[in-house]
């Protein structure tokens, strides 16, 4: 039975993101499909896949990275789905518990670890540009309606604040990336 399940999840949360889908699986549903935000489930045996979510540059039809899909393949682990962002692909992929009982490790080494981390620190800057914009132009139209006592000033109040509220997020999310990759150098380091 096929079941869809409609949930956001903001693109600083791929580890709670992958926690959840790991769950439906422990619960008896695989993953078959993701979209944005549509998640589409098919019952399957409890805990009979494990599941982890990374990011590729490029788009999900690039030969690089259909040759790193066709390796994912190769090593037991398949690729469920992906969603083209501009300049890299969002993928899900699967694997038998079974032969992956601690989980699937892709990032192993910590140069592609770090690389990963400025992938994930480049879109939350774009984020905070975006809505900081946002913000920005909603006030500025709120000023701009009290000084001539406009009642679209109370919507354009709210989307200054929401907007203002998602560059903070983007920009707590974006300091945990950028603190990652400094560790992540660090320890590099140690283990030179």
């Amino acid at each position: 039975m096929r079941r869809v399940i409609h949930k956001l999840f903001w693109i600083w949360q791929l580890e709670k993101e992958q926690a959840w889908i790991n769950e439906m699986a422990s619960h008896g549903y695989s993953l078959e499909h993701a979209g944005r935000l549509t998640f589409e489930f098919e019952e399957t045996e409890p805990n009979k896949y494990i599941y982890k979510e990374i990011f590729l540059k490029g788009g999900g039809e690039s030969a690089e990275n259909l040759k790193y899909f066709k390796f994912l393949e190769e090593m037991g682990i398949k690729v469920v789905c992906y969603i083209n962002y501009p300049g890299t692909c969002w993928v899900y992929t699967r694997a038998l518990k079974e032969e992956y009982p601690d989980g699937i490790e892709l990032y192993s080494d910590i140069d592609s670890k770090i690389n990963y981390q400025k992938v994930m620190a480049g879109y939350l800057i774009f984020v905070i540009a975006f809505t900081l914009f946002a913000a920005l132009l909603n006030t500025s139209i709120v000023v701009s309606s009290l000084l001539r006592n406009n009642m679209l000033m109370t919507l354009n109040l709210i989307c200054a604040i929401l907007m203002l509220a998602l560059c903070v997020a983007s920009v707590i999310a974006a300091v945990k990336a950028f603190i990652k990759i400094g560790n992540l150098k660090k320890e590099r380091k140690i283990h030179e």
